[in-house]
């Protein structure tokens, strides 16, 4: 996989593609991020996924693994 973050300057866009993508099928997909030159990489999404699960607190206080129903086929 190979990710890059850029800011446009126009409509046009370029991209230098690593070599061992020649010769096979790539996939190119472009969206808007927000707040891209504040918050960058692991940090970013280690902050994004707190927030959500500080929104959406879950007990897990009166759970049991079960092991035979986790390997039922």
């Amino acid at each position: 996989m190979y990710r890059q973050i850029v800011v446009p300057e126009n409509t046009q866009l370029l991209l230098q593609l690593p070599k061992e993508f020649v010769g096979r099928q790539v996939e190119v997909i472009a969206f808007t991020v927000k707040d891209v030159l504040k918050k960058k990489g692991d940090a970013y999404s280690l902050e994004k996924a707190l927030e959500f699960f500080k929104a959406h607190p879950i007990s897990l206080k009166n759970y049991k693994f079960n092991r035979e129903r986790a390997n039922e086929r």
